[in-house]
């Protein structure tokens, strides 16, 4: 149903239910702003899953979003395409697989990668873009602040602002915004660096999954990781009041989700839901479908696609991704897609595929340990905790399960009955179809995006940038037509930015080029190029 006269809140309360079908993914899903383009917010936060009070959580203490889930719509099954940050935001600024696209292995740009490789970056096909680039080309001014981590230099085309200070109230007076806020309140390393911070939920009140033995060390620091998303709450009510407080909030789509699951071992860098699955919350203007629920599956290279259709804009055919909100939204997906390769400086290649029942996960070197000792994780006390419990044999059977030292080729979990993905199903005859079916479709979609999980990352490396160095874009050329200029460059898929007169709306300021150009006598106009993963162009000038 897309008829857009239908009264959600009237079958609301009809049926005395969440709608949760694709019938309200549809009929939502197909909103958009009559009079103007709709601002876009994103609030972006780092390694949480759904420990929110409006996710059912009763220890969580979130009451901004959770007044924003009241208001708004709940996303129940949107997950990352890794377990790590880099790939991850990846997929959230193209659309696109980063295992597809050389971006998989967390940080690219790392100067201590290991076997000779040297830092490099991602190398999509030219036609990618930016999501936020699309966004600039029709009109929105675009912020982020400030967090990039795309595994490539970020685009001076990709941004009108990305820095600490950027901010969407500096755009010109009428422009539409699409901004982004990144929180760093909840990663990782805040539990260790918080430790000490007063907790706002006892270590005695947690619940301990069954993966972790339930000790006082381990309960300390899930208390840490409510008590940091407690902070971050209250962040993401400054920003709520800022964007009330301008009287934006009956023209402004505001989002909220993490770049993946939460920070504690077997969360982070897995492709367990523990890694993978992620809260996000749509307060959409005037409350449409406030208090509501989808719990289709969402991937992250869906994101992209989604802003561009909810700004009233056709994604490109090359995305990966399917707008699930907006215009152009799609049929809800079957399934989400994940990958894995090297974290840090430690060597893994899994892939993994769910629908809403079974997750299917391929282990393409099954001679390496589920576990891998990471130093950066080993600052957590949790971690500390488990190896030394493992080391002197006080783990029980599913608590050792993530320390097996080698994995089978092919693991399946029905997370119906099994949430904690602690019962490898594969070898049951009962579930031989749901094996078979995941199978095909995981190597299907290896084919269909690209993907090739055998490829090492120094082969990957020289794929990308021939020889180990990095190509360059071609200067752009830049040529008078009356009172107008054109620039172009010859590198195929290069943006262009330019300035007139040494800026743009603002000092350091560049405009992204879509057009032929109108200058006045004695105007000075300066341009460069860049093509995505390649070296920036240097800057061609041209004087009226």
């Amino acid at each position: 149903m897309t008829n857009q006269s239908f009264n959600r809140r009237d079958f609301l309360k009809t049926t005395g239910a969440l709608m949760a079908g694709s019938l309200f993914y549809t009929t939502c899903s197909h909103w958009s702003a009559e009079k103007q383009k709709p601002n876009i917010l994103c609030i972006t936060c780092e390694d949480i899953s759904p420990y929110l009070g409006c996710f059912g959580d009763e220890l969580a203490q979130t009451p901004n979003l959770d007044q924003m889930a009241a208001e708004g719509v709940r996303y129940t099954n949107l997950f990352s395409c890794a377990g790590v940050c880099a790939p991850s935001r990846f997929a959230l600024i193209t659309g696109m697989y980063p295992s597809a696209c050389g971006a998989n292995n967390m940080r690219t740009n790392r100067k201590d990668l290991p076997n000779g490789i040297p830092p490099y970056e991602a190398v999509p096909p030219p036609e990618v873009k930016c999501v936020s680039e699309y966004l600039r080309a029709n009109g929105y001014y675009c912020t982020n602040n400030v967090k990039t981590d795309y595994q490539f230099t970020t685009p001076v085309t990709a941004w009108d602002e990305c820095s600490r200070k950027a901010h969407w109230k500096n755009r010109p007076e009428g422009m539409p915004f699409f901004a982004i806020f990144n929180l760093t309140t909840t990663h990782e390393s805040q539990v260790w660096d918080r430790a000490n911070d007063p907790v706002v939920i006892r270590p005695e009140d947690v619940r301990v999954p069954p993966y972790f033995p339930d000790t006082y060390p381990i309960r300390r620091d899930i208390a840490r990781v409510y008590s940091n998303t407690t902070v971050m709450d209250r962040e993401v009510g400054e920003i709520l009041a800022e964007v009330r407080d301008a009287g934006l909030l009956d023209n402004t789509v505001i989002i909220f989700y993490s770049d993946h699951g939460g920070p504690l071992p077997r969360g982070k860098r897995e492709l367990y839901d523990s890694g993978l699955n992620t809260p996000m919350i749509i307060r959409y203007p005037d409350g449409k479908w406030a208090g509501s629920v989808v719990n289709e599956l969402v991937s992250f290279v869906d994101i992209p696609a989604g802003l561009l259709s909810l700004a009233g804009i056709d994604p490109p055919d090359y995305m990966h991704g399917q707008a699930f909100l907006g215009d152009y939204a799609e049929e809800p997906r079957t399934y989400i897609y994940g990958a894995r390769d090297r974290t840090d400086a430690q060597y893994d290649v899994r892939r993994a595929v769910r629908d809403k029942r079974f997750k299917y996960i391929r282990n393409y070197r099954p001679e390496v340990g589920c576990y891998q000792d990471i130093q950066f994780r080993k600052q957590l006390a949790s971690m500390q905790e488990l190896l030394k419990l493992r080391d002197e044999g006080k783990l029980n059977e599913q608590q050792m399960y993530w320390f097996r030292t080698e994995k089978a080729e092919e693991e399946l979990y029905d997370l119906e009955n099994d949430p904690y993905e602690l019962n490898n199903i594969a070898d049951d005859p009962a579930y031989e179809a749901d094996l078979r079916r995941l199978r095909k479709v995981h190597e299907d979609w290896l084919v269909e995006v690209g993907d090739d999980p055998e490829l090492s990352e120094k082969e990957l490396v020289w794929s990308l940038w021939p020889g180990g160095i990095q190509p360059e874009t071609a200067l752009p050329v830049i040529t008078r037509e009356s009172s107008s200029v054109r620039i172009s460059s010859n590198t195929p898929g290069a943006s262009i930015a330019y300035q007139v007169n040494g800026t743009g709306y603002h000092k350091d300021h560049w405009f992204l080029y879509t057009g032929p150009v109108k200058l006045n006598p004695g105007d000075k106009i300066t341009a460069t190029a860049i093509r995505i993963g390649y070296k920036q162009s240097g800057m061609a000038e041209l004087k009226i």
